[in-house]
């Protein structure tokens, strides 16, 4: 919309973030959920309730400019204001692995340019602030489906361009920030209607263009982040009525731009998000008046353009949603100062701009299920032992592929099984048995793919199949259809890529995708349209690699790319441009690795990364510099593998590494070691495959 175009970065505070998953009997996190304005999507992750790490796990498509996220208080529900589509969109959230499901009737309709969107406490309704229609949409809740209904007299006038809402702990007070009058409008709620009714003296007075507003765990103070005057307006809540009272002292100094403010769960801390300024301001909060203090260090540097600040149930990580960089800084908080440090990044989609976690009792775990090897016109599948790492013959295993296969991958679901079958020159689809991991030919199975598809890789939403055609030098992308597990080939499919392109990944942003080309010595590099799978090259694609590139995987945070070269003994580290997809060679790369290297993985952490030897018969095994990205040879490898390694991988718990051996037909199984990254032999490694095993993947389940 035309008025965005100088308010393309404003914020709200992200609903559920300050406020509504702050208290728990047992504050784990466990998902986190980030909305991207520019490509209309939201990205999901794991938490990592130990180290604060976001892992992802997938995205969906929401409106138009999404531009904040909420989950309910009972994590149930997830909703999406979408700042150019009018609506909210709305979803269930599967409480074990955090997926989501768009509810029945999603979009609702709200006002005009939804900013903010917010659950009360309750989990019984929603408010929705919408900047153009200067009112506030009110909505119940289903509480079995989560649909939204308009409460009667909705919607509730505010002040000007109210661009954020928050309700209070006990859920009897809701407060709006509007942008153009520079006020914070105060209301009532009606606890069994959800209708709303301006507080006495409302609105209060802020300062220059508030653009965020939060109320603190224990109700009596409130926060209002203000965009133009670079600064803090801190209140007391009047128990009663609701009514606002500037602390004194205030309004406290932040930095430029200052866009979004949360109060941590315990009460104790506060952090701004400065947009201009690209740090985060943390303060103490006094308990007794409210009011605000500098902690020492402050302000800690963020991305480019900080959007959103988010602090985890537990309050021990803080996240922030960084517009331009595309990506999620992530913090330790020190529980006695509130001083943040930086523990690493992990990238987003297109202009990320609001962050919204969910709580559990329990931490996310990953457990491996099912290892799938594809051999000489079959693939072999295999029981993973969740304790050992050993593999057991799934019964009626090898399961016929097409002729002669060359790459086999699973969806991020686990539901469908896919194979490149170099010689026949198509795809077959299988599903997967949950329970047995035995393999059913989909109906319609296999797919027409190029000349020579010789790599087959799945798109982390699980909407999209990629293949690398050798002989036809291009790229085949498909559909999934999510029932069924067929392909549809997308619009404008095939895609052309580099001589011999040899292997194909999508980075785990879903947002790029790279080709690797044996016969040219480059990397093709593309953006992947969210809505339709198709592809783009990326300006100044391809990129140089080394001799004869072999294999192409991104590390988990989507930071970097490496590249296997065959021909040349060493593998090609990128750093990825978060905006473009653009690689540019990591300093001192390339980096050494055994004879004849085919394969590259990195495990889920992003710590380390392992490389399938072809003619040393080894893996090299290489730890990851978090911030640049070089790679450096563990304490004692290369680690013996079988005879002819061509593909590795890890297990989605991180724990496994297995090795698909071509010349002594089995897969060699190790135990990674969690603080080194060596390998160790599982007993009874390596275990029988098919004829001529060329690739080998896992699956998992999350917990």
């Amino acid at each position: 919309m035309a008025l965005l175009s100088a308010l393309l970065v404003v914020l709200t505070a992200c609903g559920g973030g300050g406020g509504s998953t702050a208290a728990a009997t047992t504050p784990t996190p466990r998902f986190a959920y980030v909305a991207n304005f520019n490509d209309n999507t939201v990205s999901l992750y794991t938490v990592n309730s130990t180290t604060g790490q976001l892992r992802h796990n997938g995205y969906v498509t929401a409106g138009t400019n999404p531009f904040s996220v909420t989950v309910d208080p009972s994590g149930k529900f997830a909703y999406v204001a979408n700042d150019g589509s009018a609506n909210v969109s709305a979803f269930t959230v599967n409480a074990t692995t955090g997926a989501f499901t768009a509810v029945a009737g999603s979009p609702f309709t709200a006002g005009s340019n939804p900013f903010s969107v917010t659950v009360d406490p309750s989990g019984k309704f929603a408010y929705v602030a919408n900047f153009n229609s200067a009112n506030v949409s009110a909505f119940t809740i289903n509480a079995t489906s989560g649909a939204l209904t308009a409460v009667a007299g909705s919607p509730f006038t505010a002040g000007s361009g109210p661009v954020s809402v928050a309700v209070d702990p006990s859920g009897r007070f809701a407060y709006v920030v509007n942008f153009s009058s520079n006020t914070v409008s105060a209301f009532t709620i009606n606890a069994t209607s959800g209708a709303l009714t301006a507080v006495a003296g409302s609105p209060f007075a802020a300062g220059t263009n508030p653009r965020s507003v939060t109320v603190d765990p224990s109700g009596k103070f409130a926060y209002v982040a203000n965009d133009g005057s670079a600064n803090v307006s801190a209140f007391t809540v009047n128990a009663s009525s609701g009514a606002l009272t500037a602390v004194a002292g205030s309004p406290f100094a932040a930095g430029t731009n200052s866009r979004n403010v949360t109060v941590d769960p315990s009460g104790k801390f506060a952090y701004v998000a400065n947009a201009g300024s690209a740090n985060v301001s943390a303060f103490t909060v006094n308990a007794t008046s409210g009011a605000l203090a500098a902690v020492a260090g402050s302000p800690f540097a963020a991305g480019a353009t900080p959007e959103s600040v988010t602090v985890d149930p537990s309050g021990r990580f803080a996240y922030v949603a960084n517009f331009n960089s595309n990506n999620v800084s992530i913090f330790t908080i020190d529980a006695m100062s509130g001083a943040l440090t930086a523990a690493g990044t992990v990238a987003a989609r297109s202009g990320a701009i609001s962050l919204a976690m969910t709580k559990g009792t329990s931490p996310v775990t990953y457990t491996p299920k099912f290892a799938y090897a594809a051999n000489d016109g079959s693939v072999s599948a295999f029981t993973i032992n969740a304790t050992s790492g050993a593999l057991t013959a799934v019964a009626g295993s090898p399961f016929t592929a097409g002729t002669v296969p060359q790459s086999v991958i699973v969806d991020p679901s686990g539901r469908f099984a896919y194979v490149a079958n170099n010689g026949s020159n198509d795809v077959s689809a299988f599903t997967i048995n949950a329970t047995s991991g035995a393999l059913t030919a989909v109906a319609g199975s296999p797919f027409a793919a190029g000349m020579v598809p010789f790599s087959v890789a799945v798109d982390p939403s699980g909407k999209f199949l990629y293949v690398a055609n050798q002989g036809s030098n291009d790229v085949s992308a498909f559909t999934i259809n999510a029932t069924s597990g067929a392909l549809t080939a997308v619009a404008g499919s095939p895609f052309t890529a580099g001589s011999g392109p040899g292997s194909v990944a999508v980075d785990p942003s879903g947002r790029f995708a790279y080709v690797v080309n044996i016969l040219s010595n480059t990397v093709s590099a593309f953006t992947v349209n969210a809505t339709s799978g198709a592809l783009t090259a990326v300006a100044g694609s391809p990129f140089a690699a080394g001799t004869f590139p072999f294999s192409v995987a991104v590390e988990p945070s989507g930071k970097f790319a490496y590249v296997a070269n065959d021909g040349s003994n060493t593998v090609s580290a990128f750093t990825i441009n978060t905006t473009s997809g653009a690689l540019t060679a990591v300093a001192g790369s390339p980096f050494p690795a055994g004879t004849a290297p085919r394969s590259v993985a990195a495990e889920p952490s992003g710590k380390f990364a392992y490389v399938a030897n072809g003619a040393s018969n080894n893996v090299s095994a290489l730890t990851i510099n978090a911030t640049s990205g070089a790679l450096t040879a563990v304490t004692g490898s290369p680690f013996a593998a079988g005879t002819a390694p061509n593909s590795v991988t890890v297990d989605p718990s991180g724990k496994f590494a297995y090795v698909a051996n071509f010349n002594s037909a089995n897969v060699s199984a190790s135990t990674i070691n969690a603080t080194t990254g060596a390998l160790t032999a599982v007993a009874g490694s390596p275990f029988a495959a098919g004829t001529g095993p060329v690739s080998v993947t896992t699956t998992g389940t999350i917990n």
